[in-house]
């Protein structure tokens, strides 16, 4: 009897697991057919040919049918994604390269900067030049985000222009700090915080000095070690004005402004030259692109300021944040994949018309309806509606 029993209760268990196996499969096919079906390829909406390689590409916040492209050929191209054939307007510059796009005071103006820092600025609304002030041999300039003021930055000294008026354009303020001793090293790059009340001025020596364009005055002065031994590249205003990043010859670091607290996120690094150095719109991560042996990546979670993911083998071109901070694009030279930051897993992949195609710029809408990408060497822009995707 207890042996019928055990029987009965073997057959009861085999069967059990006969059907939690069968309904785990069910359920795995279900989800591959769903990741399957999500990741099929989408097609670019258009496609504009700007004829030479591609520096930089931007859309207008004031309408996002609007891309402005810049190449090699040092020329601006303004297109309207509905009619790819022809240019709105070419800007062209005879001068120097171009090397990237800004839009300004809410589209209304349309900034250029050089690679010698000159810079470009043009009113969206005739396409018109407005003629800055600028010597030869800048180490860096600005234009506030409400296009107020330009900063334009020398060794020693910075001239802060008044720029509201275009037809009288006046000198505002002279800032020097030679007679500092400690800043001797000299001026070598500066940035608007996001609401245009602050300039933050990088020293050679990886110094920060905030000046307070209200009060006049430095109100804040990020100090590296004096050990440290850099030689400041870059630095950029997260667009929440929390945090400021700094880009030395092969190092990464992080601001805190409020706290005047620095996060080394690399330091010395032998992977390669740290490119494509992004923060989300959200404030929430910051990444960056490495060109070494291989093109990898690199994001951060902030406040922490911990990887929070990376790839380190792969011929990765771009990365781009979304405007609500919720997606990661990365492109390769044969895709983009679109990847949730929530849980890291890729669930979008956009492609060329009937080829592959990736992108070695891009950028989101203003309103992260659409993503455009360039080609670089290729000169096309392409252009996808990412309107309808779920990342879920």
């Amino acid at each position: 009897m207890k042996i019928k029993n055990l029987s009965i209760w073997l057959i009861i268990l085999f069967v059990g697991v006969v059907i939690l196996g069968f309904s785990t499969w069910h359920q795995w096919n279900e989800n591959q057919k769903t990741i399957i079906e999500r990741m099929r390829p989408i097609t670019p909406i258009a496609e504009f040919n700007h004829g030479s390689m591609i520096e930089d590409i931007e859309f207008s916040p004031a309408n996002s049918n609007i891309i402005a492209s810049v190449g090699d050929d040092k020329n601006i191209k303004i297109w309207n994604k509905n009619n790819p054939i022809t240019p709105i307007k070419i800007i062209q510059d005879n001068e120097e390269d171009l090397i990237s796009l800004e839009y300004l005071n809410n589209g209304q103006l349309l900034l250029c900067k050089g690679l010698h820092r000159k810079m470009i600025l043009c009113n969206t609304s005739s396409w018109e030049r407005i003629i800055l002030p600028q010597e030869k041999f800048l180490w860096d300039a600005a234009i506030s985000p409400s296009a107020d003021y330009l900063a334009n930055l020398y060794s020693q000294r910075l001239e802060l222009w008044d720029i509201r008026n275009p037809d009288e354009i006046v000198l505002a303020k002279v800032i020097k700090e030679i007679q500092h001793i400690k800043y001797h090293n000299s001026f070598k790059c500066t940035d608007f915080s996001p609401n245009g009340k602050w300039l933050a001025i990088g020293y050679e020596n990886g110094d920060i000095r905030i000046w307070d364009l209200e009060q006049e005055k430095f109100i804040k002065t990020l100090s590296v070690p004096s050990d440290s031994h850099l030689h400041l590249r870059d630095i950029e205003f997260s667009l929440n004005g929390n945090w400021i990043v700094a880009l030395d010859q092969n190092s990464l670091s992080l601001w805190d402004v409020q706290q005047k607290k620095r996060t080394v996120l690399l330091e010395n690094t032998r992977i390669g030259f740290i490119q494509n150095v992004k923060i989300s719109p959200d404030g929430r991560y910051i990444g960056t692109r490495m060109h070494g042996k291989s093109y990898e990546y690199i994001i951060w979670s902030l406040p922490e300021g911990q990887i929070y993911h990376s790839a380190t083998e792969g011929n990765f071109s771009d990365l781009a944040f979304s405007p609500d901070g919720k997606t990661l694009a990365i492109s390769d030279p044969g895709e983009v994949i679109f990847m949730s930051l929530e849980t890291l897993t890729p669930h979008t992949i956009l492609k060329a018309g009937g080829i592959l195609g990736g992108a070695s710029d891009m950028t989101f809408s203003p309103d992260g309806s659409m993503l455009a990408g360039s080609s670089g060497f290729g000169g096309i822009v392409r252009v996808w509606d990412v309107s309808e995707i779920d990342d879920k």
